[in-house]
């Protein structure tokens, strides 16, 4: 059993991701556990595979944490450049600016916020990144190369958030009711988008997940909300307001985004990076 796992481990890793985390969903059981399903499902073939060391092997790029102050800006920075130029171009061709509520009115709890979305698991970067970055990232690049390995990860990436778009929460939930089930597929293009965005900022800081895994996609979950729409912190607390972006203002951000990342690509001729990971 344990050479069976070892020889299809990505594949089980991909469908024990989908188990643990739509099951508990469909079954309205504990459905925050969704969010963790990746990262548990990873643990789980890791300690199958190699016991205490395949464990430690997999948490160790989360504590690669010197990496240079550079990368470190591009992480918590780049999702909201990004957008910002977004934003601009949208703003270009008629568009309305967002309200900005979380920063012109609920400034004192965004840092709050921002812990929330670092630390909890069932926000995404702890309760996704273990599995997306820690366990697929490395196995995938270092058997098909960088660029495989980001649009394969991107890919799965998106359609496991598929429960989202029935689920009346953030502004996925939102989107998905002002675009219909197309918006699956362009949210997909845009987790595609973010992978390679996150596999050249791994093999840059020679496999830190932590900078390229929670701290990016934390960056993700964080600026957005706080940039995009009319997220309200209060509001959400209450439960009485349902965040919404624009559709026109979101395409035009997915665009900026695809584009950024085929830029990435011809610049580094689909290498992301890769050549500069040292081994340790």
């Amino acid at each position: 059993m344990k050479a069976f796992i070892q020889r299809y481990q990505f594949i089980i890793f991909v469908l024990l991701t989908f188990v643990f985390s739509w099951f508990p969903w469909y079954a309205g059981i504990a459905p925050e556990v969704m969010t963790m399903g990746p990262s548990i499902a990873a643990f789980v073939v890791v300690l199958i595979i190699g016991g205490r060391r395949g464990f430690v092997d997999l948490i160790r790029p989360f504590g690669r944490w010197r990496v240079g102050l550079g990368l470190w800006g591009l992480a918590i920075f780049g999702p909201a450049v990004l957008y910002l130029i977004g934003l601009g171009v949208y703003l270009l061709g008629g568009g309305d600016l967002p309200p900005f509520i979380m920063i012109r009115e609920e400034l004192s709890l965004i840092p709050l916020y921002l812990v929330m979305v670092v630390l909890m698991p069932w926000n995404g970067p702890v309760g996704e990144e273990f599995g997306w970055r820690g366990y697929a990232l490395p196995r995938l690049q270092n058997k098909y190369g960088p660029l495989i390995a980001s649009l394969v990860i991107g890919a799965i990436w998106g359609f496991w958030h598929l429960p989202s778009f029935f689920a009346p929460l953030g502004v996925v939930g939102a989107l998905y009711a002002e675009v219909g089930m197309i918006f699956i597929l362009l949210y997909t293009l845009g987790t595609i988008a973010n992978s390679i965005f996150m596999t050249w900022l791994y093999n840059k800081s020679k496999a830190s997940a932590l900078v390229a895994g929670i701290v990016w996609h934390a960056a993700i979950n964080f600026w957005a909300p706080v940039l995009l729409s009319d997220s309200s912190l209060v509001a959400a607390r209450e439960g009485t307001h349902l965040p919404t972006i624009a559709p026109d203002l979101y395409l035009t951000v997915l665009a900026v985004q695809a584009a950024a990342a085929l830029i990435l690509i011809f610049v580094t001729k689909g290498k992301l990076g890769y050549p500069n990971i040292q081994k340790s």
